[in-house]
């Protein structure tokens, strides 16, 4: 992912100082080539680093895209090496609720970052959002895709900032009772069914499985009903309405994203604030699942 950031900055239109951190040289050898793969449209400087103490003093914008076992430690080392003014972190934040709040504190409460579930900046949805000028309840299903523990707060994140609902419940009852491997060593992933509830009536419905087939999401807004095609970047009604639009890549979204936040303009993201509300429920539901129905008792969820 930290390499899809670093191509997606080629684009930018200023010229820009760019530093790659990471302790793996096999990263950032991956890194590098990445980067050869692009066409930078200015004459953009890049430093790969494997010593964190090799990062200037002072940072314009952090992009932290680890797992979310290392994210606070990262954040924290960082702070101490640089002064940071804006920060990027990918999800999942952490892996409990003193991760969270690690994170919180470094980053000036969250005001100066903001959390990449970037649904609502893909032109598929702002287009089918401005048909919607008014927030509003929705209902959500979304089914037949893989990777729940990770994946769940892109979804949760999408119905709170739509209709401006606050995150209630995560009803874990529907998930499978064990938990599984997950394609990174170390980490672990869940399938079953989650049921999802929002302040306003919002909800959404998750089913999650391994099988790596195209998911299916529908949306109930106001009593209209659409399908959404994300692959084709389609979404349509059984009366025959249909709205098109891009659902962009990390790598077409990042300049985007990083001349906002510098230019201090809405990015389309959450704020921190804002994920930490909604990952301090989705945390506390997956951590009392595992702690009952899995052998090991834990304190942090191994999710990544």
């Amino acid at each position: 992912m930290g390499s899809r950031y670093l191509q997606g900055l080629a684009a930018s239109e200023e010229d820009l100082d760019i530093w790659v951190f990471d302790v793996s040289v096999e990263s950032l050898k991956r890194a590098e080539i990445r980067w050869s793969e692009v066409k930078a449209r200015t004459a953009h400087r890049v430093s790969f680093v494997s010593s964190i103490s090799d990062l200037p003093q002072r940072l314009q914008l952090v992009i932290v895209a680890t797992t979310a076992d290392v994210r606070a430690e990262l954040v924290e080392r960082i702070s101490t090496i640089s002064k940071v003014r804006y920060w990027i972190l990918e999800k999942v934040l952490g892996q409990n609720k003193e991760d969270l709040h690690r994170i919180e504190r470094v980053t000036a409460n969250g005001s100066q970052a903001w959390v990449n579930t970037p649904r609502l900046q893909w032109e598929l949805y702002k287009t089918l959002r401005s048909k919607y000028p008014q927030e509003q309840s929705i209902n959500v299903n979304i089914e037949n895709f893989s990777g729940l523990a990770c994946n769940a707060i892109h979804f949760i994140d999408f119905v709170c900032r739509w209709s401006g609902a606050k995150l209630l419940e995560v009803d874990t009852q529907g998930l499978n009772l064990n938990w599984h491997q997950s394609k990174r060593a170390g980490f672990y992933e869940i399938d079953g069914h989650l049921r999802i509830r929002f302040n306003d009536g919002s909800s959404l419905k998750l089913i999650s499985q391994q099988d790596n087939i195209p998911a299916t999401v529908t949306l109930d807004i106001s009593g209209q009903k659409w399908t959404v095609d994300e692959a084709k970047g389609m979404a349509s009604t059984s009366d025959g309405q249909i709205v098109v639009g891009k659902t962009e890549l990390q790598s077409q979204l990042t300049s985007l994203t990083v001349k906002a936040i510098l230019y201090e303009l809405p990015c389309g993201l959450p704020t921190l604030a804002q994920s930490i509300e909604q990952h301090e429920v989705f945390l506390d539901a997956l951590m009392s699942h595992w702690n009952t129905h899995m052998p090991e008792k834990l304190d942090r969820l191994p999710i990544t």
